[in-house]
């Protein structure tokens, strides 16, 4: 181990004497960083434009005070919900257009998706309820993209929460009515009736009960700068670097290889593996160095946070600049000049990296060219980044996408070290 490491050191000696070497590891790196971030909408004001309206038509056959409480509880559960005819006002909220409300007129505005949803409340609703009879209410939307299954879930548990309090008041003033030495008439019993009722929707009302989509920031607000864009940039732009610093590695071997220094190298005591294995540490090393320098000025200057789980952030770090490092020992192999390996290895770098979604999230790119660009361990990396810092993942979450730059890097190395040759 000492001597691939004398190996490592020395080729970084080597690559820190090139003048330009911090221009490539620091300013341009960092420069990009910014400039994909603020264009990817990093640091913007962010102003939510107001929810639309969920109109939802209102068959009310019953028009007893427990429907009207089913109907309130449903309007508690979205803002939007717009109950018509009762919520219509003078800007016409129900889009009726003077019409007189009928059955007829509710089923041509479901079917045109005026309302995305009607309820048929039956006669008898409240009666039969009290009663502690089965009573259903008729509900039928469009079911497609703009009628999703929320309108249906604050239905249901609307419907559950009615329920619930009407067996609360029964079961309670059952309990009280048989209780030993108490004696209500039958205004007490009324009373008490009502006020159980009201404890029990209370109480049920205020249960989260309810999914509620986030469409936008609040408006006016500053969306945090690490949020979105740099959040993206930074990881996308650090694994690109990544692949700058280690991919030259190809070239070197080509060069080295023509000058006879690989050749005299065998030479000493050293065996080939460890030759190999100190050159290619190097990169590696130069590689980390790179994520390291984008990542804390991602952190420090951005303020990008990289989630809740350091392991499987430095684990995603080590495995990609690991796949790096052994696709470019797999390419020094194929290749036989170093113009062929400076070109390939430039054009891999700038395919790779935007195909990967290092320039660009891969959620804003069609479905099959998402599929193609998990050819790139770009991809998979940035999988693993989008998934610590914008989902809070962990380890467990990042283990395949990790486990993806595994194998690639052992069938890069395998490959590599099969066909390598000093010669």
């Amino acid at each position: 181990m000492r001597k691939i490491w004398a190996i490592a050191r020395n080729d970084l000696r080597i690559i820190f004497r090139e003048k330009d070497i911090w221009i490539n590891l620091i300013v341009i790196p960092v420069i990009l960083s910014f400039v994909i971030g603020y264009a990817n909408g990093a640091g913007r004001v962010a102003s939510a434009p107001e929810a639309p309206d969920v109109i939802i038509d209102v068959i009310d056959g019953d028009g007893s005070a427990t429907s009207q409480e089913f109907l309130a509880a449903l309007r508690a559960a979205n803002p939007n919900f717009v109950l018509c005819p009762a919520d219509n006002d003078d800007g016409d909220r129900c889009e009726l257009g003077g019409a007189a409300f009928d059955a007829a007129l509710a089923e041509t505005r479901l079917r045109d998706q005026t309302a995305l949803a009607l309820l048929d409340i039956p006669a008898g609703f409240g009666t039969d309820l009290a009663a502690g009879q089965n009573v259903e209410i008729i509900y039928r939307s469009n079911e497609n993209a703009t009628a999703p299954s929320f309108i249906l879930q604050a239905v249901q548990v609307s419907v559950q929460r009615l329920g619930a309090s009407i067996v609360a008041e029964r079961v309670g003033t059952a309990a009280a009515l048989t209780a030993p030495g108490l004696t209500l008439d039958e205004g007490e019993q009324a009373a008490l009736k009502s006020d159980i009722r009201s404890r029990a929707s209370d109480l049920l009302a205020a249960q989260s009960s309810y999914v509620n989509e986030v469409v936008s920031e609040t408006a006016g607000t500053q969306t945090n700068p690490g949020s979105g864009g740099f959040s993206q940039s930074t990881p996308g732009m650090a694994s690109m670097y990544v692949m700058f610093a280690v991919f030259p590695a190809a070239v070197a071997f080509m060069t080295e290889r023509q000058q006879g220094t690989l050749q005299r190298l065998v030479t000493m005591p050293i065996t080939r593996w460890q030759l190999l294995g100190g050159k290619l540490l190097a990169r590696f090393l130069l590689g980390m160095l790179q994520y390291s320098i984008v990542f804390a000025f991602g952190y420090l200057v951005l303020g990008v946070r990289f989630g809740n789980d350091p392991l499987a952030l430095l684990l995603t770090m080590i495995v990609f600049t690991l796949c790096i490092t052994a696709l470019t020992l797999a390419l020094a192999t194929l290749l036989r000049s170093e113009a062929q390996a400076s070109a390939v290895t430039l054009l891999l770098t700038l395919t790779l990296a935007p195909l990967g979604g290092a320039w660009w999230p891969l959620e804003i790119v069609p479905d099959w060219m998402r599929t193609l660009g998990h050819v790139s361990p770009v991809a998979w990396a940035m999988d693993s980044y989008t998934s610590l810092i914008f989902y809070n993942g962990s380890l467990a979450t990042v283990l395949p996408y990790i486990g993806v730059l595994a194998g690639m890097a052992a069938v890069c190395f395998a490959f590599g070290v099969a066909r390598f040759r000093i010669e």
